[in-house]
């Protein structure tokens, strides 16, 4: 072990000290020994071969002996524990600028929170602006370190791939000497995270799409006329050149997946057809888009969202691919957050963005009284804001308000407020939001409870998951989906783009089975209403139609929909 590997543990260890609030002076300690064995002109190894590391200055006889063990045996015992100690993703959080270990520290006590994930959905939530030694600046400082540490990640959410794509798409269609634009791969399939940009342009000039693309990176040109970029988010682009007479074959070609192409390509076999990436038995197949190909192998077309390689070739064989959701068919917004819990905007400013957007109601679902992360609601702050919802219902300008509520589910499957308080909402939507570690049956237990409570209206964010950040938890999704049948519960679909929670591959599942599922943006400031539409991309992935989704009924719809399902558990 050289000296620059053991400098760099006995820093680490200083660190994680610091972590753990111990005495600072042993923490120093380490990072002065850490300095001392990296200005070392000889290895470390020779000095503890003759004995002579006591003569190392700073390094008494405790680390003389740990240092020795560490060269000995190529670990640490003590450094293994306290790594063992302490979560992997505090000294992550050490990488974010402006973050030091107190901080670091100082967020693990009071939120737990344990990954950058976490840490960025917490400042999105508007937590740290009121977590003591934070404040609204410090939180903004930590959301801009996390947005430049997630450019050298190797996966990215669908809503930062989105707006780059459309940045791409723009700058191309700027330029006449390029005909056809489109988005291609995960996101055209609108993957809840992406590795790529996939982009297919038609002209016969490469070099005029370098030069498009200039003010976006440093494009460069492949041996296979591909021009591949990385955008200043951090995401990779391939934007795949084709004369615009074969933009419509390399449009289904590369929107993908290859689970959907070798179905595609099997069917095409049957008939006695080639398809390639460019053409149909040699012959391209002229068209703006892809449907075109689909027509001539006999298929109705198949949505981007639903290319995965399941069943959708075989359906489309027999015309019974569904109109899939959009998102003008929804009506109403469901979960979002004000200044009563952890929004930062009032209830009457996120009913006049709701309106501005074309919806004709919201629902208010602000955290409830365990929530003290959140600022949750008591049942006194619960009335005082019932109370501005009826004023502001009175004047009407065309959009409701219903009195909604996001409780906690608590350990045992009850729910945060007695039966007479949960009666006085429109909707309860019911979620977990503590004790992740139970087990799965604990877990399930926990959860069938709570739907099984008769107040309970929609089962939040079912698995709760946050991409890039942390996995669901263990819970047996499946009977989830069958008890919310069997009781009426709506199975939310948030459309936050850091949870799309209920997962697209459960969706079609719980479609197939009756449930009935409500797309919420779990906005917490006006622009995040806007998030409904990543919600809808998932709806459609998994199979949604208009007739599965809750919010496209009117307010009077879904209100007499969720007072039939109380009337049959009381």
């Amino acid at each position: 072990m050289d000296n620059t590997r053991i400098s760099a543990i006995l820093k680490e260890i200083s660190i994680l000290l610091e972590l753990k609030g111990e005495n600072p002076f042993k923490a120093r300690a380490y990072q002065a020994a850490a300095r001392s064995i990296a200005a070392l002109q000889e290895p470390v190894a020779a000095l503890v071969a003759q004995g002579r590391l006591s003569e190392v200055p700073g390094l008494g006889p405790a680390l003389v002996e740990k240092v020795t063990e560490l060269v000995m045996a190529g670990r640490m015992a003590y450094y293994d524990d306290l790594s063992a100690s302490v979560p992997d993703g505090l000294l992550e959080m050490l990488a974010i600028p402006g973050l030091g270990a107190k901080k670091v520290r100082a967020i693990y006590d009071h939120l737990g929170i344990t990954t950058i994930g976490e840490l960025e959905y917490a400042c999105l939530e508007n937590r740290l602006a009121t977590l003591e030694g934070f404040g609204q600046k410090t939180q903004e400082k930590i959301l801009k370190g996390i947005e430049q540490l997630k450019r050298y990640r190797g996966h990215h959410l669908l809503s930062q791939a989105l707006q780059d794509a459309d940045a791409l798409v723009q700058a191309l269609r700027a330029h006449r000497s390029i005909g056809r634009v489109a988005v291609a791969g995960e996101v055209r399939r609108r993957m809840e995270v992406v590795r790529t940009i996939d982009l297919v342009a038609g002209t016969d000039q490469p070099d005029t799409v370098i030069a498009a693309l200039r003010p976006l990176g440093e494009p460069s040109l492949t041996s296979a006329g591909t021009v591949t970029l990385i955008l200043p988010s951090g995401i990779p682009a391939c934007i795949r050149v084709v004369p615009d007479e074969e933009f419509a074959v390399a449009l289904y070609y590369w929107t993908g997946s290859e689970a959907h192409r070798a179905l595609v390509e099997e069917r095409a076999r049957v008939l006695g057809v080639t398809l390639d990436e460019r053409s149909r038995d040699g012959v391209p197949i002229d068209g703006s888009e892809d449907a075109p190909v689909y027509r001539t192998l006999g298929l109705q077309f198949i949505p981007p969202e639903l290319r995965e390689g399941t069943d959708e070739v075989e359906r489309a064989a027999h015309q019974m691919i569904p109109d899939l959701l959009t998102a003008d068919d929804l009506r109403g917004v469901l979960h979002v957050h004000t200044v009563y819990s952890d929004g930062t905007h009032s209830v009457q400013e996120m009913a006049d963005a709701a309106r501005g957007l074309g919806y004709t109601y919201l629902a208010v679902c602000d955290h409830s009284r365990s929530a003290a992360y959140a600022n949750g609601l008591s049942i006194e702050r619960v009335r005082q804001q019932h109370r501005e919802i009826d004023a502001l219902n009175a004047h009407g300008r065309g959009l409701r308000i219903l009195k909604g509520i996001e409780t906690d589910i608590l350990p045992d499957g009850n729910l945060d407020y007695p039966d007479d308080v949960l009666a006085e909402f429109d909707l309860v939507i019911a979620s977990v939001h503590s004790r992740f570690t139970l087990s799965e049956t604990e877990m399930t237990d926990r959860i069938v409870r709570a739907i099984r409570h008769p107040s309970t209206s929609i089962l939040g964010h079912p698995t709760g998951r946050l991409l890039l950040a942390r996995e669901g938890y263990p819970v047996d999704v499946r009977r989830v989906i069958h008890e919310a049948v069997e009781h009426g519960v709506i199975l939310e679909l948030n459309a936050s783009p850091h949870r799309l929670d209920l997962d697209w591959r459960h969706l079609r599942y719980a479609q197939e089975h009756g449930a009935k599922i409500s797309i919420g943006p779990d906005a917490h400031q006006a622009r995040e209403l806007q998030d409904v539409i990543y919600g809808v991309g998932i709806a459609r992935k998994g199979w949604l139609s208009a007739k599965d989704v809750v919010n496209t009924m009117t307010a009077d719809e879904l209100l007499k929909f969720l007072r039939h399902k109380k009337s049959k558990t009381r």
